[in-house]
């Protein structure tokens, strides 16, 4: 098990980025959880995902979340170390901001396989292309779905066609349950 404080050394000494910690008693106990945000920069994303390996054997992948800021797409990965270990958990994001005219950054399915899920969504859903992605099917979206057309993004605009038929997909799913 490592101490927040000790992350936060190995993540500022080795990447030479900003690191924050927030820490909050929860519970009827108020046992003290820590929460680090690393923000990295795209050359040095891999290398944070790897410390973190070295921190933890394999650290707990929850999800990718995203968010358009304009000139540029915040990618948010979220992850625990020491994850099942009662009151021991640590929640680390590791972000990483792309501009929009170059959307792409590493994928991590190499070393977590069950990532593929959320860079897939992400692909379809805001544009973000993963170098090395192996598999780039539409997984919400239907396959006719526009190129370039993403709809979690502030520049984008539905298709009034495309609208139509999720919202009957939509229908014949929810009837079929």
């Amino acid at each position: 098990m490592v101490e927040v404080n000790e992350m936060v050394k190995i993540f500022e000494g080795r990447l030479n980025c900003e690191v924050k910690v927030q820490s909050r008693k929860c519970g009827v106990k108020k046992i003290e959880k820590h929460e680090l945000f690393v923000r990295v920069e795209r050359e040095k994303f891999m290398k944070a995902v790897k410390l973190l390996f070295e921190i933890q054997d394999y650290p707990h992948f929850s999800v990718i979340s995203a968010t358009d800021f304009g000139e540029k797409i915040e990618l948010l990965y979220h992850f625990t170390v020491d994850y099942g270990k009662r009151n021991q958990e640590k929640l680390v994001t590791l972000g990483v901001s792309l501009p929009k005219d170059d959307l792409k950054i590493e994928t991590i399915t190499e070393l977590i396989p069950g990532a593929m899920i959320s860079e897939r969504e992400i692909h379809e859903m805001m544009g973000v292309e993963f170098i090395g992605l192996k598999d780039t099917r539409h997984f919400f979206l239907p396959e006719d779905w526009p190129d370039g057309k993403y709809p979690w993004r502030r520049d984008e605009t539905f298709p009034e066609e495309m609208t139509n038929k999720m919202y009957e997909r939509w229908k014949e799913v929810s009837r079929d349950e």
